[in-house]
């Protein structure tokens, strides 16, 4: 019987040390408008969240979390497949937002109108005045689209990218590139 309760006392200790040690291991999650992550390679696009919606959350929860609930401040209005959010205080342009595909959310967007809302590295992002600002805040891209209007800066692998189009920042979140 002693053998036994050994048996078990270390798979039980094997399976604390796999307890402790995957935190570390897995990324962080990110909601943008609470965590203050400052490094990205912390944080996976899949765990990134806009108040609770996360990249391939279901149709349903969008509607629990976004439409039937009230954001303080965020006007919800639905267009086709995307669910956009308005600062009640200036109404003129969508500041966030989330699209839907086949009944999930496949792509989620925040600009520098959400800034003041956004928490952490892209709250600091939004409110970038050039390129270099943004690199210096995220690092160096994965790879860079420079057109004559804009440049879109591709991060983990296309599914993070940040459009710069003079005084308008984008930071889109995506499932594939």
């Amino acid at each position: 019987m002693g053998r036994f309760n050994q048996e078990i006392f270390l798979v039980l200790l094997s399976l604390a040390v796999v307890d402790v040690a995957a935190p570390g291991v897995a990324a962080e999650p990110y909601e943008l408008t609470e965590n203050d992550v400052s490094d990205i390679s912390k944080m996976n696009t899949s765990d990134v969240s806009l108040f609770g919606i996360k990249l391939g959350d279901p149709e349903d929860k969008v509607k629990e979390k976004l439409i039937k609930i009230k954001i303080p401040g965020v006007k919800v209005e639905i267009q086709v497949v995307f669910v956009m959010l308005y600062d009640k205080r200036n109404l003129s342009n969508t500041m966030a937002g989330v699209r839907l595909t086949d009944g999930k959310v496949d792509y989620i967007f925040i600009n520098q109108r959400f800034a003041h809302l956004s928490a952490g590295v892209f709250r600091l992002v939004l409110r970038a005045d050039s390129l270099e600002d943004v690199r210096r805040l995220l690092g160096k891209e994965d790879f860079a689209e420079d057109q004559t209007t804009f440049a879109r800066l591709n991060y983990k692998g296309g599914t993070m990218i940040v459009v710069f189009s003079g005084r308008d920042i984008t930071v889109e979140f995506n499932t594939a590139a």
